[in-house]
């Protein structure tokens, strides 16, 4: 597997990812307005929504892991970094690193609604406690 191929695959998961991530931050959108208008049944079906793209999230996360594994030790650890937020060292890195970049960014702000989502929802028994 080339290097240029190793990119390309990791970018086409980092999108995957972004795109449930999209997906996750509309079902917490229209979570927090449920909550706001106390809609039970809308918070449940909500609820159970989400569930399906995090379990795509955890399986993207997963085959980015096995193909960092699947590479030399080299490569696997620059792969890793550029996962882990490394910045752009060689010209084929700048796209996957914005993507993950893109990501985190995404992903802070889902973390930072449900962590509010969390606490409306289980008041005193959150997890963020």
């Amino acid at each position: 597997m080339t290097a240029a191929s190793v990119l390309l695959d990791a970018q086409v998961q980092t999108k995957r990812m972004y795109s449930l991530l999209n997906e996750v931050m509309d079902l917490s959108r229209q979570l927090a307005e449920a909550l706001d208008r106390n809609d039970q049944v809308t918070v449940q079906m909500v609820i159970s929504m989400r569930e399906e793209p995090i379990k795509r999230l955890r399986a993207a996360q997963s085959a980015l892991e096995e193909q960092r594994n699947s590479l030399d030790p080299e490569a696997g650890e620059r792969l890793g970094a550029l996962l882990n937020g490394a910045p752009a060292e060689e010209p084929g890195e700048e796209a996957l690193a914005s993507q993950v970049a893109t990501n985190r960014r995404l992903l802070t702000q889902v973390l930072e609604l449900d962590r509010v989502l969390n606490k409306k929802v289980t008041r005193e028994k959150s997890i963020y406690q």
